[in-house]
């Protein structure tokens, strides 16, 4: 009796034909591209676009169709970091934060909840670094986790103690 391969999963099945087929494109001529495109984009191909772009663009809705769009909090950070914008950092539970103010070396550790720091559990960072300056903070700025803002102030004016002249 012959034995039978096992069957390969639909999912498997649908990727292995994904593949091909954007094996097929990036194999493809412009003018071999041009009928596809305009199937998936309802319009022509424009004429700015090279092969190598128009391939991109096939192969990108290929995968959408097939496998799903982006969600909504991943299109926007990947549009953020097409305009140069840096991306949002996620700390993980556990991760400490160390910062020195004043001479004292300040902990605090991520949790669940929110920060620990000082036996206390807070909701923000902003709350901690209030606690430690005594003035208001934006909370990961203070930590380091976010680019200080460098604003274009004027040249600090020169003083000059007539008394030494």
């Amino acid at each position: 009796m012959a034995v039978r391969p096992d069957p390969i999963p639909a999912a498997q099945a649908a990727g292995t034909a994904l593949e091909e087929e954007l094996a097929a494109v990036a194999a493809s001529s412009l003018d071999q591209l041009r009928p596809r495109f305009r199937a998936l984009f309802r319009v022509p191909v424009p004429d700015c676009l090279s092969r190598d772009m128009v391939a991109r663009l096939i192969v990108h809705r290929l995968q959408e169709q097939r496998l799903g769009k982006l969600d909504r909090s991943l299109a926007e950070q990947v549009d953020r970091l097409g305009r140069g914008q840096e991306s949002r950092r996620r700390i993980k539970a556990g991760t400490v934060l160390v910062r020195e103010h004043d001479g004292v070396m300040h902990e605090v550790m991520v949790v669940p909840d929110g920060f620990l720091w000082n036996g206390g559990t807070f909701a923000s960072l902003s709350i901690i670094a209030k606690r430690i300056t005594g003035t208001s903070w934006n909370g990961p700025r203070f930590f380091g986790l976010r680019p200080v803002l460098k604003k274009h102030a004027p040249e600090a004016a020169v003083v000059v103690d007539d008394a030494d002249a």
